[in-house]
Formats: structure tokens, C-alpha cells, sequence
């Protein structure tokens, strides 16, 4: 009987480290690159733009407060398993006595299209968040080679050409 719990333990620990690596490694390969919408009422126009090198994010942001204005933020945070920590640093105040220091703690939906949990400041105010990822418009169509926005590649097969000689 001793040897038997001793296999049970063993594909138990064996289970759970499985499941802790295979955990961690998910939420550090979430693509949340792209443009997301806050949810929350009282804020109009509220988006975060992410950009996403690993498990580092680096955002900004813009709403509009209700009986208040515009606000501008920005921040730098990291993916720790399945959550998002996220400092943010308003540059421009929607409200008089706003607190420009808020952390975001954010929970990443297991198929990455929400991020959801709760803001806090310094002055020890808190409250839900939730952002929801905005689905990537197609590409647009153009009638001719002059509407392709400049700087965006060779312009001729020509100008490719002349880039792939040394």
C-alpha cells in the first residue's frame, strides 16, 4: 500500500508542476498587442493601444470623464501568469484633484480578448475595470498604386530590386 501513495503523490506533483508551467507559459504567449475598449460607464471614447514585446506591455491610452474632460495616460507593465500589473501615469488630468498615479491588476480571459479586475491610486480609491480587445478592421482596398501610404515599401518592382542588391 506504502508504494502505491507513493506513485499517487508522484503523479500528482508531477500533474501540478505540468499544469503551473503549462499556466505560465499560456498567459506569457497571450497576444494582447492591438486596441482595447474600457467598458466602464462614466468614461467615453476610452481606449488603451498596446504594444507587446514578450511578456512586457507598453500602453496608452485616452478617455473622456464624465463631468470632467480628456484624459491622456500611459504606462509600462508585465504579464505574470495569467494576470497583467499596470502602472499608468496620466499627462493630462480629466478632473481637477485627479490622481495621476493608478495601477491597473488585470486578469486575462482565457481566450484574450478581455482583461478584467480593478484599478487603485495613491489617494486609496479603487474600483472595476474591464477592457475588451477591438477586432482588427480588414485591410483597406486602393483603386491605384498613388492611395498606398508612402514609406511603406518599394513604390516599383524596380525600387525592390534595386533594395535586395548589396
Amino acid at each position: 500500500m506504502k508504494s502505491r501513495f507513493g506513485w499517487m503523490k508522484k503523479i500528482c506533483l508531477y500533474g501540478a508542476l505540468i499544469g503551473w508551467a503549462w499556466g505560465g507559459s499560456w498567459a506569457a504567449e497571450a497576444n494582447l498587442a492591438g486596441l482595447w475598449k474600457n467598458t466602464a460607464m462614466g468614461i467615453s471614447q476610452s481606449t488603451i493601444i498596446v504594444s507587446q514585446e514578450g511578456p512586457f506591455l507598453h500602453v496608452a491610452g485616452y478617455g473622456v470623464w464624465a463631468d470632467g474632460g480628456p484624459g491622456v495616460w500611459h504606462g509600462k507593465g508585465k504579464i505574470e501568469g495569467a494576470r497583467v500589473k499596470l502602472p499608468l501615469s496620466y499627462t493630462q488630468l480629466p478632473k481637477p484633484g485627479f490622481d495621476p498615479k493608478v495601477e491597473l491588476d488585470l486578469q486575462i480571459s482565457s481566450d484574450a480578448k478581455s482583461l478584467e479586475g480593478t484599478w487603485k491610486n495613491s489617494l486609496g480609491r479603487k474600483g472595476p475595470v474591464k477592457f475588451v480587445k477591438v477586432k482588427a478592421e480588414s485591410a483597406p482596398k486602393v483603386g491605384s498604386p498613388a492611395e498606398v501610404p508612402a514609406g511603406e515599401g518599394p513604390a516599383t518592382e524596380a525600387e525592390a530590386k534595386d533594395e535586395t542588391k548589396p
